[in-house]
């Protein structure tokens, strides 16, 4: 009956910033399940957002805990956004585990944790385009403390502003998930040609 009250219970996962997940990853893609098995599913991709690969995939399952658990159970026909990074075997693994498994459901996105700026699947694949088209990112993008990375940017800052009014996922990407201190634009006058 006694506990000690000095233990810390307070468990919390390390959040990878999107656009961090976003930069790491070899393949964003937009598909369905096909097939479950223990420790690996197949997936069928309707849509490449980044990267390419053949259209049927093999993903690995990650072990759910106490910080990170599976928002639904993994089924037959269930559409997920993914954010991927291939393995040495061949296969691909979602990107720090749910964060990289975004489930679908109706056309609308059924994990509460998600930023409330990703409305739905069409708004997430267009702001994330933007971001690609946008930035590039610099650095060891496995460092746990994310020291060292640096952003370059391609276009100008007005140029980001009207982007910014037009989604709101690229909008919360450059605002909330892209340090400002870290971010150097990289514009080649126009002028020179």
């Amino acid at each position: 009956m006694l506990v000690n009250t000095s233990f810390n219970y307070a468990f919390k996962k390390h959040e990878l910033p999107y656009s961090i997940v976003i930069a790491k990853a070899d393949l964003i893609v937009d598909g369905i399940i096909s097939k479950v098995s223990k420790n690996q599913y197949e997936f069928i991709i309707k849509q490449f957002v980044k990267g390419k690969s053949p259209l049927i995939i093999k993903v690995s399952i990650w072990k759910e805990w106490i910080c990170d658990p599976r928002i639904k159970e993994l089924k037959t026909g269930q559409r997920l956004i993914l954010f991927l990074e291939k393995s040495p075997n061949g296969n691909f693994s979602a990107i720090n585990d749910s964060t990289g498994e975004i489930y679908i459901d109706n056309d609308s996105f059924i994990n509460i944790f998600l930023p409330k700026e990703f409305t739905n699947p069409t708004v997430l694949k267009e702001g994330i385009s933007m971001f690609l088209q946008t930035y590039k990112v610099y650095g060891d993008l496995n460092d746990r403390f994310l020291q060292n990375i640096h952003i370059e940017s391609n276009k100008s800052v007005f140029e980001i502003y009207k982007m910014k009014e037009s989604n709101r996922v690229f909008k919360f990407l450059v605002g909330n998930d892209v340090p400002y201190s870290e971010v150097t634009f990289n514009l080649i006058p126009q002028f020179l040609n």
